[in-house]
Formats: structure tokens, sequence, C-alpha cells
């Protein structure tokens, strides 16, 4: 409600100058190993609209995309979180994809991609500090996303941004702005883990590739301290470094 209220505040400031613009929300084709997994995807799709209000709309799979109107004048996030509800993976488990109105627009279009729900995630992050100095629509976006094009981060961090903290990243630049330097891979241990069911096996992140587990081998993992959380076709695995869980899809409904 806080961000929500910063944004509005911004929005009226500048409503006199702003235009109301419809566009269709193009979302990313979903990696083959998660297609192949878990099936075609629902969405859960959130963007800022006029006044600086959150709105969302529900996209089941297969379905058409919204058309979205955005207030133009500033930089705004749209995030899109995968689902699957006939497997009871709720919205937020898996790292949702993303785009920067008006960097991501071509015509009528808002194309979403993966890289762009790092984007959304972390301007969101920012916004949660509300400071006036470092608000997120003036960040410095084109040049945030040249440190990936250009390669000038930590090789780990180039294959899976999702490996850096983005929280923490956040609440370092709102408190002293920002440096590339702090963009790095997050401190992991390897653990062993008994594996339940043959793979494939996938991730949360979009970037990271599946693995051929087969049941009853055990596998390693590298942990951070959260419970990590893998699928399969068969059902679901969380895992922390004192224990993992699995839930078959069945008994999961």
């Amino acid at each position: 409600m806080a961000i929500a209220a910063a944004l509005c505040l911004c929005a009226s400031c500048e409503k006199d100058a702003a235009l109301q613009t419809e566009y269709h929300v193009k979302l990313p084709n979903l990696p083959e190993t998660w297609r192949g997994v878990l099936g075609e995807a629902s969405w859960h799709i959130e963007w800022v609209g006029e006044g600086g209000v959150i709105n969302s709309a529900e996209t089941a799979a297969g379905n058409e995309t919204p058309v979205i109107t955005i207030i133009q004048g500033w930089t705004t996030p749209v995030t899109a979180w995968p689902y699957w509800p006939e497997k009871n993976i709720r919205r937020g488990i898996i790292k949702p994809a993303g785009a920067l109105f008006p960097l991501d627009t071509s015509g009528g279009t808002l194309k979403l991609s993966w890289n762009g729900g790092v984007d959304a995630v972390f301007f969101w992050e920012l916004a949660a500090y509300d400071n006036e100095k470092r608000l997120p629509y003036n960040f410095n976006w084109p040049r945030f996303r040249e440190l990936f094009t250009n390669a000038n981060l930590p090789e780990d961090v180039l294959r899976d941004p999702w490996l850096a903290n983005w929280k923490e990243i956040a609440a370092k630049t709102a408190s002293s702005g920002f440096d590339r330097r702090r963009i790095s891979g997050e401190k992991r241990s390897n653990y062993n883990i008994n594996i339940p069911a043959n793979g494939p096996w996938i991730g949360v992140s979009p970037f990271a590739a599946a693995a051929d587990w087969r049941k009853g081998e055990t596998a390693v993992v590298k942990l951070n301290g959260q419970t990590e959380t893998y699928f399969c076709p068969a059902g679901i695995l969380r895992c922390s470094s004192a224990t993992s869980i699995w839930i078959d899809y069945e008994s999961n409904q």
C-alpha cells in the first residue's frame, strides 16, 4: 500500500500532462523444459494504472493476454507471474517475466521477457524504500540493462540473474546509490538430497538448466540458507539445509 501511495502521488503531480494509452501484453515463451514438465502456464499480470493504482489480470493457459492502460510520463514495471493451478503451484513460487514501460513498447504492444522480470522485481524492491533521491522511475534503466548485454557482471549472474539477491542490492542502492560491484551471486553451499522421482527436474528460474536426476539417486544442490523448490513431472521437492519435503501433484490438490 505504501508503494502504491507513493506512485499515486507521483502520478497526481503530472496527471494533467499524462496521457492514457492501451497496450497489448505479449508474454514470453515458456522455457521448453518448463512446458515439458508442467505444461502451459496460467499468468497473473500486474501493472501500474491510472493514478498510480496497481492493477492485475489473470490469463488462463492458452487464453488471450489482456490489453492494459498505462499512464505515460515515467518508467513503470509490468510483472507476469506464471502458475499452474491444476498442480497447486501458486503464483510467486516461480520467477516472473516482466517489462518496463515505456522501454519495452513497440507500437501498441508491450513485450515482456524473462530478463524484464528481473528489472520489474528490482524496480519494486527499490520502490519499497520510497527514497525521494533514488526513486525507481528515475533510475537509469538502459544503463542497468547494458551491464547484462555488455557482460559487465560476474559470469554466474550473467547466466542466471536470479542468483543475485535483488532485495539486498535494492536496499544498498536506496541507501547510498547504485554500484554494479554489488551485483554478484549469493554464497551457496553444497547439500546432498535424495531424489524421490524421475526427472527431468526444473527449478524456479527460467535461466537455469534442467537436471536429469533419477529416482533413488543422491544429487548435490547449492543452497543459500533458504528453501529451494524443484519440479518434476510427478511432483514438487522443497529443500533446505535441514530437510527436504516431497509432494506429489495428486496429494497437492
